[in-house]
């Protein structure tokens, strides 16, 4: 009796557990739990960068494959238009568009790896994407963007974009590529390790010992130094000056100092030339701290200016 008790028992968990499921809780997305219609799928793509020191070979390549129900088979145009927008107010505004790039149409498609039809190796370069907004190059500044905004529409006549698609479709998960920024800016490459050497300390606990400092960078051209005491905090403090806040930014080969307030709310000012190989930065903050250094670059010059 006690077996068929426990039986019973286990026997009414089973059928609770059943009866309390709910598909709305589906852990995973699907295109099949989706609303249907079609979408941009990227395969692979490279650097956006329309690149200011190199616009002739600036050239963003990327590979794209069309989903719907049909594995691409219901998509008979792909678009791309584009938008210009001039973020620079130096040299006035000449953003542009919606203009129409280019399309391509269902006989141009390809079947791709997985087998749905696509688009491989796809090629815009900076000098289309320039003269298409019926701009030149010297017009274009850095913080300038190009914006391709893309659609596919089907055999049917309906058009998709990411406006119309669902937040998943258009998420990481399923890899949507409607729409994509070339962004005009120069590459920026000046992390690393350097020697210094340094005036006295101002607290007078003797010289500050000849050492290194890195740059490092914070992304987006953006750099700090890893001791912006340049070796002073030492002798008077037994540490570095190791202050993210304090920051210099490189733009085209120019740059400028934009951090100037650090963790404990004191303002810094610098005074700083280069001359060839050598980087002088004086600094001082309102706490009443200062000093000098000189930066060695060992690869020659500094690839760089400083702004006036």
């Amino acid at each position: 009796m006690l077996k068929n008790k426990i039986l019973l028992f286990f026997g009414a968990i089973l059928i609770l557990a059943t009866s309390c499921k709910d598909d709305d809780l589906a852990p995973i997305a699907t295109f099949d739990n989706a609303e249907k219609g079609a979408y941009v799928r990227v395969v692979e793509q490279g650097n956006t960068l329309v690149n200011l020191l190199d616009v002739a070979g600036s050239a963003f390549t990327y590979s794209v494959e069309f989903v719907d129900l049909e594995q691409g088979g219901l998509v008979s145009e792909y678009r791309l238009q584009l938008i210009y927008d001039d973020n620079n107010p130096s040299n006035g505004d000449n953003s542009a568009g919606p203009i129409e790039f280019r399309s391509w149409s269902s006989s141009e498609f390809e079947t791709t790896a997985t087998g749905h039809k696509g688009l491989s190796n796809i090629t815009i370069t900076g000098p289309e994407v320039i003269a298409a907004a019926g701009t030149t190059a010297d017009q274009v500044l850095a913080g300038d963007n190009f914006r391709l905004v893309g659609s596919v529409t089907t055999s049917e006549g309906a058009t998709y974009t990411a406006s119309n698609s669902s937040a998943t479709v258009n998420g990481a998960a399923f890899r949507g590529f409607f729409n994509f920024t070339m962004p005009a800016a120069c590459p920026s490459d000046l992390a690393g390790s350097f020697a210094h050497t340094s005036d006295d300390s101002w607290c007078g606990s003797g010289p500050v010992p000849d050492g290194t400092v890195d740059i490092v960078a914070l992304g987006g051209g953006v750099y700090t130094f890893n001791d912006f005491s340049f070796g002073a905090y030492g002798p008077c403090y037994g540490s570095t000056a190791d202050q993210p806040t304090l920051t210099f930014t490189e733009v085209c080969t120019v740059v400028s100092f934009t951090g100037f307030v650090d963790s404990f709310g004191d303002t810094w000012t610098y005074d700083s030339d280069i001359d060839g190989a050598v980087w002088r930065i004086a600094w001082e903050n309102t706490y009443g701290e200062s000093g000098q250094t000189f930066i060695t670059n060992p690869s020659g010059a500094w690839p760089f200016t400083l702004a006036e």
